[in-house]
């Protein structure tokens, strides 16, 4: 229930507060600040559906007192950044094993890594520095508000066995397009977590991402707690065939 602190072992562990999470779960979130982004400002392509579950469950937390705006802060995209970092460190991971295994390897991460390993060094490197110079974005939002909602997704879920889907809402979609709302927040370190937020017309699941400033894991926990305790889902199963 508490947190364990760093560890010298581990050179990324962070010093923090130890925070008793079970505990913090049980606080209200009346007086919060959210801001709801349907569009940090890069997602072009989302779909409608999606959105309106999303606004409709921004809509519970002024229900349950919270200070909820509207935020479209136009931030620049980070998809590059993000793609060098990601695809980077699965290409130096993997690229030993494709003389001998590629067969094991699924073929669209085989085409990952095939790609990357054409980039130059410093591909990876300029994503560093634009990761810190883009970290200031989310910073800047944050002082004003305590929470940030999102969709999790841009999409309904696709069908098993693709890496992408080909388009969102009827327009061609290129890979990775379908999850502009998650990774700026693996690179800029911030805690989120998606909850069950309903369901589009052909009853397929959709999520709510909330997002707290970085090191604020019990208020991101918080929120999401009390979101599920004013819209419960656990009892929503889908028909067996």
């Amino acid at each position: 229930n508490v947190c364990a602190g760093p560890d010298s072992r581990d050179p990324s562990s962070l010093p923090v507060a130890a925070v008793d999470y079970v505990k913090a779960l049980k606080g209200g979130i009346k007086g919060l600040r959210v801001a709801w982004v349907p569009d940090p400002g890069y997602a072009k392509l989302v779909d409608p559906e999606v959105t309106a579950v999303c606004a409709r469950a921004a809509k519970r937390f002024r229900e349950m007192g919270c200070r909820v705006e509207e935020v479209n802060p136009g931030w620049p995209s980070p998809r590059q950044m993000w793609k060098a970092i990601f695809c980077g460190g699965v290409a130096a991971r993997l690229a030993p094993y494709l003389p001998q295994r590629r067969a094991d390897i699924d073929s669209g991460l085989a085409a990952l890594i095939d790609e990357t390993l054409s980039w130059g060094p410093t591909t990876y490197v300029q994503a560093w520095f634009d990761r810190m110079a883009w970290w200031e974005h989310p910073r800047r939002l944050f002082e004003t508000y305590d929470i940030m909602l999102t969709p999790t997704v841009a999409c309904p879920p696709f069908k098993i066995g693709l890496d992408n889907p080909s388009e969102i809402a009827g327009r061609p979609a290129e890979p990775y397009e379908w999850i502009p709302f998650t990774y700026p927040f693996n690179m800029t370190g911030q805690p989120a977590c998606s909850v069950p937020a309903g369901f589009t017309a052909d009853k397929l699941p959709v999520g709510l991402q909330i997002v707290g400033r970085r090191f604020d894991d019990a208020t991101v926990l918080r929120a999401a707690a009390a979101f599920e305790r004013a819209q419960p889902w656990h009892h929503l199963k889908p028909p067996i065939d």
